[in-house]
């Protein structure tokens, strides 16, 4: 069995992390590929199962060792794809999902040109900014520059493979599962 590589990008607060656990928990070849970020874990989060968090000298090293397909600043904190983890993943025939922003996926596909990038779309950006507040993790500022980048996220977003708005969870998912099959 081939396996695959999957860019899932969306702005912040679109619900990745929840559609790819749903995916995730109906089939068993999706495996996500643990990116590594130098920020600071929030509540709740888990090293080396949300995230490998690393400090910037660590990170940098690494980059410099040409241990990532691609890494970007996004936030102002660094975020990289780790290539070891995803080349083992696709040797198993694993479907790997990278969840990446719209930067890295674009420099991601002009390493790997076989690989499939779908963007997560709210369904309204007053929907997205509801999200964010919910979640409780930014601040009023923080959740102002998510905003603000979400609108130009969701501009190229158009460029990329699929779109598939995340409006009902099933759905969504089910969007996914064809996509890839």
């Amino acid at each position: 069995m081939v396996g695959k590589v999957v860019v899932v990008s969306g702005p912040s607060g679109v619900g990745k992390d929840t559609v790819l656990d749903r995916w995730r928990d109906l089939n068993p070849r999706v495996e996500r590929v643990v990116a590594c970020t130098t920020r600071a874990p929030r509540p709740g989060e888990r090293a080396g199962v949300d995230y490998h968090f690393m400090d910037r000298e660590a990170f940098f090293a690494q980059a410099n060792a040409g241990a990532f397909l691609e890494h970007k600043e996004v936030h102002g904190e660094w975020y990289a794809t780790p290539l070891e983890p995803m080349e083992a993943m696709v040797a198993r025939g694993q479907i790997a999902i990278l969840k990446i922003d719209v930067q890295g996926a674009f420099a991601a596909k002009e390493l790997r040109p076989d690989l499939i990038l779908i963007f997560l779309m709210p369904p309204t950006l007053n929907d997205l900014r509801v999200r964010l507040e919910r979640r409780g993790t930014d601040s009023a500022e923080k959740i102002e520059l998510r905003m603000k980048n979400a609108e130009e996220e969701m501009r190229l977003g158009e460029n990329y493979d699929f779109i598939v708005v995340n409006d009902d969870l099933e759905r969504a998912v089910t969007e996914l599962e064809a996509i890839v099959s």
